[in-house]
């Protein structure tokens, strides 16, 4: 259910972190803060039970030391789950991590009239279209049928699975098998069994969102084949909202926390390697938590990088902030990777 908590804190007129603001569900809550002098926007989450959906200034007052302290009058969701349930506080969320457009890869086999069948794609596409996220449409999926990395994707190759989402300009990828069979007669029935799985990869980065190692469907009907049919549907709604119970969870404390951010460097040596990861390290650009350096391989330096916001934010602040020595370029920014070169 939605309550109403009052709470307070202290900020500045620049973007800020703020963090560990107690609120009345126990739970601390961090945001990313935009101010004017006549207006305050923000998004609000909770790192452990609560979700702020929408908050409304009740009162303000800057004090000696120039920090500013205001009292508000927040609505919060009381458990996470109930963000799947709140459409505005979901979509609060999306447009917080920049509306990801996600493709679904699943190959399904159907015992049952032993065809290809592709009800575990088509019940999740409308699943998460409906709950608001930006799908790829399968019909422009579909058009790369035939191709060698769709063949490979589709067999559970991630490396082609992030090609073909690349090509069309998805975010995130869902791969998996699914499959239908008959669980035998129950009197003038047939029992539709169907069993599926997931596993949710950013494109940019490579990393595994969510995983759903097994959903079970089971359904009886007098048609063999709708039973099946009818058990898939069920199988992709339990994969469906484990999925995005998954990445609520992951996203919501990825906004009270950091996200990593990956920086692809160009014309890189290995001096330039080294001090570049100092330079990350010494957390010159406001937001870095902290940084690691992954390789270095004919010129191309790759580094790893905990930040406080997003990855523009990052990039911005490379662009701005210079390490001693030499000049950095940002050259471009796909989902949290960002490239940039070693300036000649």
């Amino acid at each position: 259910m939605n309550s109403h908590r009052v709470f307070s804190s202290i900020y500045r007129l620049i973007w800020i972190k703020r963090d560990a603001v107690e609120v009345g569900l126990g739970a601390y809550i961090s945001s990313e803060t935009v101010v004017t002098a006549t207006s305050l926007t923000d998004n609000i989450y909770s790192k452990a039970q609560g979700f702020v959906k929408t908050f409304k200034v009740v009162n303000e007052s800057k004090g000696p030391d120039g920090n500013w302290e205001v009292t508000i009058s927040a609505e919060v969701t009381a458990m996470l789950d109930e963000v799947m349930q709140d459409e505005a506080a979901l979509q609060t969320l999306l447009s917080s991590m920049n509306r990801p457009r996600i493709i679904f890869l699943i190959r399904e086999d159907n015992l049952i009239d032993n065809v290809p069948t592709d009800f575990a794609e088509t019940k999740l596409l409308s699943m998460f279209y409906d709950k608001g996220f930006d799908v790829v449409d399968r019909q422009l999926v579909q058009a790369l049928k035939g191709a060698q990395d769709y063949d490979d994707a589709i067999s559970g190759n991630v490396s082609a699975a992030a090609k073909v989402a690349s090509q069309l300009g998805a975010d995130i990828i869902v791969i998996g098998t699914a499959k239908i069979s008959s669980g035998g007669k129950v009197y003038s029935m047939t029992s539709g069994q169907a069993d599926i799985n997931g596993k949710i990869v950013r494109v940019d980065t490579g990393d595994i969102l969510a995983v759903v190692p097994n959903a079970h469907g089971k359904k009886p009907h007098i048609s063999p084949s709708t039973a099946g049919v009818n058990a898939m549907n069920d199988a992709a709604e339990k994969l469906g909202t484990e999925i995005i119970r998954q990445l609520i969870q992951k996203w919501s404390t990825a906004q009270s926390n950091f996200v990593k951010c990956y920086v692809v460097l160009n014309n890189a040596d290995f001096m330039s390697y080294t001090m570049f990861e100092s330079f990350l390290k010494a957390q010159t650009v406001n937001g870095i938590r902290n940084a690691y350096s992954k390789s270095l391989n004919d010129g191309i330096a790759e580094y790893e990088v905990e930040f406080e916001g997003k990855a523009m934010d990052l990039a911005m602040g490379l662009s701005k902030t210079q390490p001693d020595g030499f000049n950095i370029k940002v050259t471009g920014i796909t989902g949290n990777r960002i490239t940039a070169e070693v300036a000649q």
